[in-house]
């Protein structure tokens, strides 16, 4: 008995000495959640705090408008990732460093194969329009592709998305080049092809947020992004992930549509021009 009382006490007393960080639950609809969760544990390692780090997972198959109240009130959820906005930014300590080198904002559709030939005819933006393109309803695209004029239907579901497109409600779904061979793949659907013509780019880096309760937390993730940035660990991780050849090649040969992204802050907007060099596909300088 005196054995496991000392025991207990002792599992009591790393619970209290542990810094209690609420973290996403791995979410299987981002393929991409393994390579982002693999980032900040390396970035808390080369920054640690007083204390070790003892994560919980908080369900967060909410939509991302949830996740970032839940954030904001730190009661539960103490760090998000997600494509980043003024709105977003609100409330809430923002990390500028895109943790996908900007690869969300430059899309790419999938069709369905009876369509290959409506989207060869797309010449200009004009063009384009005459087109409607599935998004998520509280994704960051959708009101940036509205705001250029691009013809969007929304799902509040991601799943129900590739419904829709089978059901004809809309013409594409827009996902970014490095997530779209993955995606396509998990269908399993041979009347399901990624368009091969056209790209849709603008500005959207991908950062991670903290809960304004933990500022300290902020600053270790930022630090050790930067250490990692500094000695190439940055760059060996996204290597392992994906393939620089395979990214390159999905936009090789295409007419790209740059779009403005009326959605972004003052703060990132000038990350972006001092910064080109954090992206795969350096964004188009943007007036303020």
């Amino acid at each position: 008995m005196r054995i496991f009382l000392a025991i207990l006490v002792s599992l009591m007393c790393l619970r209290v000495d542990a810094e209690d960080l609420g973290v996403p639950k791995h979410n299987q609809r981002e393929p991409w959640t393994g390579y982002i969760l693999e980032l900040l544990t390396e970035a808390l390692a080369r920054a640690p705090g007083p204390e070790p780090d003892q994560w919980h997972w908080v369900e967060t198959r909410m939509n991302q408008d949830r996740a970032f109240a839940q954030l904001r009130t730190g009661q539960d959820l103490d760090i998000y990732w997600s494509m980043t906005s003024l709105a977003r930014e609100q409330g809430v300590i923002t990390v500028r460093i895109p943790l996908m080198k900007g690869l969300l904002g430059s899309r790419l559709l999938i069709i369905r194969k009876e369509s290959l030939d409506k989207f060869e005819r797309i010449k200009t933006l004009d063009d384009l329009k005459t087109v409607s393109i599935g998004q998520g309803l509280d994704w960051p695209d959708t009101a940036i592709k509205t705001a250029a004029g691009l013809h969007v239907v929304t799902s509040s579901s991601y799943e129900s998305l590739f419904l829709m497109l089978k059901a004809k409600r809309f013409d594409g779904i827009s996902l970014g080049a490095n997530e779209i061979d993955d995606e396509l793949a998990k269908q399993r659907d041979p009347d399901l092809v990624v368009e091969r013509n056209i790209a849709i780019a603008y500005p959207a880096p991908v950062f991670f947020f903290v809960t304004p309760k933990k500022k300290a937390l902020a600053e270790r993730i930022e630090k050790g992004l930067r250490l990692m940035m500094e000695d190439g660990s940055f760059n060996t991780i996204f290597d392992k992930r994906w393939s620089k050849s395979l990214i390159a090649n999905n936009m090789k040969n295409r007419l790209v549509f740059q779009l403005p992204n009326p959605l972004l802050s003052p703060q990132t907007a000038e990350m972006i021009r001092q910064h080109p060099e954090y992206f795969f596909f350096p964004p188009l300088r943007q007036e303020k």
